[in-house]
């Protein structure tokens, strides 16, 4: 059979949806499976607007993979095409857009907290990507459970690998970083929590034992962002709080191993893969224990309220002066780590394939 898939995220600039598409398809790649694998790109590398979105999904794409023959479609980031004659899977990875449409500006809000949401209907079978996620497609989507199937994320490799001082050094001069800083990677937006942050660590560096403390916050700026710079003027934090932009993705392994805690307050993540990826590369992470937190960081990490500020100061603290603890939970890490793999996530993609061809072809016989 083949299946076509949308690769446009892999294109341009990096996202966390580019990053998922590109493991999935070179692990595909990898797997020994009966199917013929149809990867649909625009000509552009541009990042779509949300009128080029909508039109790319819903009539370029359906009529590209209909012109290569494609069984069965797979829409891992966007809307649902609805042209499509053939069994359609869509992978939703938060529901963020409809729980928080207040951090999107209204013109893309029309298309991601409403048209999305609702083109989710025309699929055959729903992908998402945490059991947290799934309760929250069933309570306010109202999807039945059973079309839908959990299917973790995992880390890239190179997390995992030993990272030379010497790089790291380097990486250290080009972004210019401390030697021991606080990191946080991600979008900066208001549901990242990243004011909150900021008044955490306006408190830490109050304590003697955190006095050598930076605060690293690496990411391109989202919607609505300028209240953290306008929060770090306010508090006079402007020599001890490094916002780098986005990273290089060859430096970032780099800047993960040269932090002293990755730090995650986010108030809502349909997976959060940054504190995985900062697991993978050994160092402490202390994150908020909402949504899908818990089932991504297990026992490995602190997980506390993203609204108890002093449960905040005193973990920091703890972790960055207590080195015993820190050992434990870098080893508690690889564990927790090992859990999520591309190759299981590519094989339970390649089932749910199956699945939709088998239920599709069923409805089309009777």
């Amino acid at each position: 059979m083949k299946i076509a898939i949308d690769i446009q995220t892999t294109l341009g600039q990096p996202t966390g949806f580019g990053f998922y598409v590109s493991n999935l398809i070179e692990t595909l790649r990898k797997n020994k499976s009966e199917h013929e694998f149809v990867l649909i790109r625009p000509e552009t590398q541009k990042d779509f607007s949300t009128p080029q979105r909508f039109w790319w999904d819903q009539v370029t794409l359906p009529r590209r993979a209909r012109s290569e023959g494609a069984d069965l479609l797979h829409q891992p980031c966007f809307s649902a095409p609805f042209i499509f004659r053939g069994p359609v899977v869509v992978t939703i990875h938060d529901i963020i857009s409809i729980l928080f449409p207040e951090n999107i500006p209204f013109a893309s809000r029309m298309f991601y907290s409403y048209w999305m949401p609702f083109s989710y209907r025309k699929a055959t079978r729903i992908i998402t990507i945490s059991q947290s996620t799934k309760r929250d497609i069933e309570k306010v989507l109202k999807i039945p459970g059973e079309k839908i199937s959990v299917i973790p994320l995992a880390v890239d490799e190179k997390f995992k690998e030993k990272v030379s001082e010497a790089k790291i050094k380097e990486v250290r001069d080009k972004y210019s970083l401390p030697e021991h800083y606080l990191l946080h990677i991600g979008t900066l937006e208001p549901r990242k929590n990243l004011e909150f942050l900021i008044e955490v660590f306006h408190e830490v560096i109050k304590q003697k034992e955190n006095s050598n403390l930076y605060l690293v916050i690496s990411g391109k700026k989202g919607w609505y962002y300028e209240g953290l710079f306008k929060r770090v003027k306010e508090l006079k934090l402007g020599n001890r709080v490094i916002f780098t932009g986005d990273l290089a993705e060859e430096d970032k392994a780099a800047v993960y191993r040269g932090a002293r805690i990755f730090t995650f307050p986010s108030i809502y993540e349909g997976f959060g893969l940054p504190p995985l990826e900062a697991m993978a590369s050994g160092v402490p992470v202390i994150s908020s224990n909402t949504s899908s937190m818990p089932e991504v960081i297990g026992e490995a990490g602190v997980l506390i309220s993203p609204k108890d500020k002093n449960a905040w100061v005193k973990a920091i603290t703890q972790v960055n002066s207590n080195d015993t603890l820190r050992h434990e939970m870098i080893l508690k890490n690889v564990e927790q780590v090992e859990k999520f793999s591309w190759a299981k996530t590519a094989q339970r993609t390649i089932d749910v394939y199956d699945l939709a061809l088998k239920e599709y072809n069923g409805r089309k016989t009777t």
